[in-house]
């Protein structure tokens, strides 16, 4: 019998330009792979920001409501208390964390929207959910660092399976045939259908998006375990995706078997470094959980003001109480305070001007063109009539309904027109420090998602200001 790729004028080429084709056409998997670019781009890059990764996630309203929610989960439940804002939980549980929480939920949730509905891909992706679960359960259970980089690297490792349980559901059922009837492994017996093997497919994909060495290597199969591997290290993710891996088919095929459970776990918990009592539970919690993936949770857009605004406020002033407490710096301080602004009250964008000698300039800022229409948002201080000069004249707080209305369209700048055509009502807060305007706060609501600023919000936006301002001054030791 011939291989699929025999039958392909172009051979191996040829077959990867038709999963790409189909991975297009579905469109989903493409988008993942640029948010597993940009975001593993941030992880390689030494020059990584808070800013950046809180960006990226915040673009997303979804993505940031799950990132919020699990790094609030037992696992996290005694670094930093109760974490309200993305910008927090980056500050608390680190840069890395953050981004492998996000890589994560963004591939369960492209899993959710892209898997055909037949039985072999619904296998293939409850096989790759449950991985992950038991992969985060481990390193809850051990207490081992790096816990989200494990959970990506167990979900990664079933990316060849998925890619063909999804686009190529006939070769993928042929192939589970072929490895019944010879007794072969899943890799041996795609090699024999398609002509490449599962691990020839996954390097191929890793290779495109561009991922991190770590997590590329953890993709690889592994005839058996070896030696004794450090906990975080590429050898110990590879091992920990290849045992949640076979965990989990067992799992998903035969339910709680404990004999070959156990054999699994004998085999690997020398390797692994941790105790089979520890393995064993982790697959339990995993089996008991296998029907409640909180990742799987549909989370609506905004539209607007939501309606706790104050309750969302308030949680962002008390957050920056905290990390005022804990010494934090401006920088990271300004990101919690713009963030709390963003998701407290809907904001189509929210940004922060701060004085640069003789000009104004845009130089934090989440939602709608950011970061990079930034650039276009700088003014001087040379006083004019306009609302901006206006607020930092007179140190005065100021909210415009609708910069559309006829008694408004003077005072609107040239620069800020041409550069947010889309906004109809937003709030300036000027930045005080020793008596000097030393930048702004802003925020915006677009057409057609107007609210108004209450009483309540904008003595909570005064107060996410003021303390932010404490910031700058001395330390007292």
């Amino acid at each position: 019998m011939k291989s699929l790729i025999a039958t392909l004028p172009e051979g191996r080429e040829g077959f990867f330009a038709l999963l790409k084709k189909r991975m297009s056409v579905k469109g989903d998997f493409p988008s993942l792979a640029k948010v597993v670019h940009d975001l593993a781009g941030m992880m390689q890059n030494e020059d990584k920001s808070i800013t950046e990764i809180t960006g990226a996630i915040l673009s997303d309203f979804a993505l940031t409501q799950k990132v919020i929610r699990l790094s609030n989960s037992p696992m996290y439940a005694g670094m930093g208390g109760e974490k309200s804002t993305v910008s927090r939980a980056a500050m608390v549980l680190g840069f890395d964390a953050i981004a492998h929480l996000a890589l994560s939920i963004r591939f369960v949730d492209t899993l959710s929207a892209s898997a055909p509905d037949t039985p072999s891909a619904r296998m293939e992706m409850s096989k790759a959910l449950i991985a992950g679960d038991i992969a985060r359960n481990i390193t809850n259970t051990a207490n081992l660092l790096d816990a989200e980089e494990a959970v990506v690297c167990s979900l990664m490792h079933h990316l060849g399976r998925l890619l063909m349980a999804f686009y190529f559901p006939d070769e993928w059922v042929e192939i589970q045939k072929n490895a019944t009837d010879f007794l072969l492994t899943e890799d041996q017996a795609t090699l024999n259908i398609i002509g490449v093997s599962l691990d020839d497919i996954s390097h191929e994909i890793a290779s495109s998006w561009r991922l991190p060495k770590k997590i590329a290597n953890s993709m690889l199969l592994q005839s058996s375990p070896e030696g004794t591997n450090i906990p975080g290290s590429w050898e110990w993710l590879r091992t920990i995706a290849n045992f949640t891996g076979e965990a989990a088919s067992v799992v998903v095929k035969k339910g709680a078997d404990n004999a070959e459970l156990e054999a699994i776990v004998s085999r690997y918990n020398h390797a692994l470094m941790v105790p089979v009592a520890s393995l064993m539970s982790s697959i339990n919690a995993a089996i008991a959980a296998a029907d409640d993936f909180v990742m799987l949770e549909n989370v609506a857009d905004p539209h607007g003001k939501p309606a706790n605004s104050v309750e969302r406020l308030s949680k962002g002033v008390c957050e920056l109480i905290d990390a005022l407490r804990d010494g934090m710096s401006f920088g990271n301080g300004l990101n919690l305070a713009l963030e709390t602004m963003y998701c407290g009250m809907g904001f189509n964008r929210v940004a922060v001007f701060l004085r640069d000698k003789d000009t104004f300039k845009g130089r934090i800022g989440f939602g709608a063109l950011m970061p990079g229409i930034l650039p276009r948002l700088t003014f001087s201080t040379i006083p004019t009539k306009d609302v901006f000069h206006v607020s930092l004249a007179n140190k005065a707080d100021i909210f415009i309904k609708d910069a559309t209305e006829e008694k408004f369209v003077s005072s609107m700048p040239v620069w800020f027109t041409s550069s947010l055509p889309d906004v109809r009502a937003f709030i300036l807060l000027p930045m005080i420090f020793n008596g000097q305007t030393v930048g702004l706060l802003y925020g915006d609501w677009r057409k057609g998602t107007t609210g108004l600023v209450e009483k309540g919000e904008l003595q909570l936006l005064r107060s996410l200001r003021d303390h932010l301002m404490k910031l700058l001054a001395p330390k007292k030791y």
